[in-house]
């Protein structure tokens, strides 16, 4: 069968092999290397008369392939047990295309990742401007804080519970609880948190600090903080308690 080469840039022998295995259209667990091996010597005599650099691990490759021919021409050896499989001697050459198969499409899947990814753009963040920024007051204290806190009361709950445990009928509700800590601020002005959220069950411990913030949004009460290990403080906001 008459080749036409059309000569472009190969990465390698394989690529070349490849690019002639696709073009003839033949299995690759059953190449014709006598056909195969005619077209690649064909394509480097081509690029040897254009006066192209030929690199010499495409040479390895032709006398790879030619030895292989050569073994293809021998009669096959006899085979000492019946059982036992003749080794076929392009197993090694279909060993390296099927690898190079495989990283070949790797490269195209990550070819079209990298045209995918520069159709986007990413978008710098956003920033509000500096005067609707409101910083933190002094001593004021964040989420952050509070939730590190009742962390640690709920941790000293759990090393002193007991073992048997009984089934608690009676619940404060958060509304209860509201207005429990309104009562105890309005009449002594301030109190540590951790005493605040202090209680014998981790329920009452959950509807204390959810209620903590509830009044923290409604404005009605303030946690300051003098310094990084100070305790946390909580008073009753000045306007709700003229109010």
């Amino acid at each position: 069968m008459a080749l036409t080469l059309v000569l472009e840039d190969f990465s390698g022998p394989l690529d070349l092999l490849w690019h002639l295995i696709k073009d003839n259209k033949v299995d690759i667990y059953d190449i014709p290397i006598a056909r195969i091996t005619e077209q690649y010597l064909a394509y480097l005599h081509a690029m040897q008369e254009r006066a192209l650099d030929v690199a010499g691990d495409y040479f390895v490759m032709a006398a790879s392939l030619m030895a292989l021919k050569s073994r293809m021409l021998l009669p096959e050896p006899e085979i000492d047990e019946p059982d036992e499989e003749p080794v076929d001697p392009r197993a090694d050459l279909v060993a390296q295309l099927l690898n190079y198969q495989v990283y070949q499409e790797a490269a195209g899947e990550m070819r079209e990742l990298e045209t995918k990814r520069a159709a986007l753009f990413a978008k710098p963040a956003s920033l509000p401007p500096a005067d609707v920024v409101s910083p933190l007051a002094p001593g004021a204290v964040k989420l952050r804080d509070l939730t590190n806190a009742m962390n640690a009361v709920l941790r000293r709950i759990a090393s002193t519970q007991q073992v048997v445990r009984r089934i608690e009928t009676d619940s404060v509700s958060l509304e209860d609880k509201i207005a429990a800590i309104k009562t105890r601020l309005g009449s002594g002005g301030a109190c540590d948190f951790i005493s605040l959220v202090s209680a014998p069950s981790v329920q009452e411990v959950v509807t204390t600090f959810l209620a903590i913030l509830e009044l923290m949004k409604e404005d009605t009460i303030v946690c300051e903080q003098d310094g990084l290990h100070a305790p946390i403080m909580v008073y009753l906001n000045s306007a709700s308690a003229t109010a």
